[in-house]
């Protein structure tokens, strides 16, 4: 039968469609791989990468063991409990539908996304995503559906993890342990005990001081 088109190009046709904004037509003017073999293949690409690659590859800690290795920075800088970060991250949807524009246009953009909660550690690796949604939800409107957040917050993982702060008791500093873990975040997302932002509003030094450290950190 007819020899099927090189996979290694069409995968790296994938990568530069989606990393550098490539047309179908571009690639095929690159690897004399015909437009309509490299479209269909980027669906079958992104089918598989969403679903297969990304359990595979992405694992949000589960377990104390699994989270150690992700604190190492946030140790070093003075943030116990730490590993990771978390803020919306926003795709532009170029073909968005019209009667849906509306949904996906947010107060930061002139263009329709799609957003997503993404968690990472210091080294940039990507620990755990929601799926896609609307451009216009906000922080507090898209942590609802974070489920790796939410679990975290309702005790459902990683409960098991201990850690001490100092705290001030009358004129002596003493380690106070707590059970948990937290992520760095902005003033965006709700007040919870696992989201901890820098302080928004403050004349106190020792609280701005705090505020721009942790920001410094992410």
């Amino acid at each position: 039968g007819k020899e099927s088109s090189p996979l290694e190009l069409l995968i790296l046709g994938a990568f530069r469609y989606l990393g550098r904004g490539l047309t179908f037509d571009d690639l095929e003017e690159s690897t004399a791989i015909s437009e309509e073999v490299h479209r269909n293949f980027f669906h079958k690409f992104i089918e598989v990468g969403s679903t297969i690659l990304y359990e595979k590859w992405v694992k949000a800690p589960q377990s104390e063991e699994e989270v150690k290795q992700h604190m190492y920075e946030f140790l070093l800088a003075g943030l116990p409990g730490a590993f990771g970060s978390t803020d919306a991250t926003h795709i532009v949807h170029e073909l968005c539908r019209w009667n849906k524009k509306r949904a996906h246009i947010g107060f930061k953009s002139k263009h329709a996304t799609r957003t997503y909660n993404l968690t990472a550690n210091h080294r940039r690796r990507i620990l755990a995503s929601t799926l896609g949604n609307p451009g216009s939800f906000n922080d507090k409107t898209l942590i609802l559906f974070d489920t790796f957040i939410k679990d975290i917050k309702n005790g459902t993982i990683l409960d098991d993890f201990e850690f001490e702060l100092l705290e001030m008791c009358g004129d002596e500093v003493v380690a106070v342990k707590y059970k948990g873990v937290w992520l760095v975040v902005d003033n965006g997302y709700r007040n919870w005990s696992t989201t901890v932002p820098p302080h928004k509003n403050s004349v106190l030094r020792t609280e701005i001081r705090w505020s721009e450290w942790l920001e410094f950190c992410v």
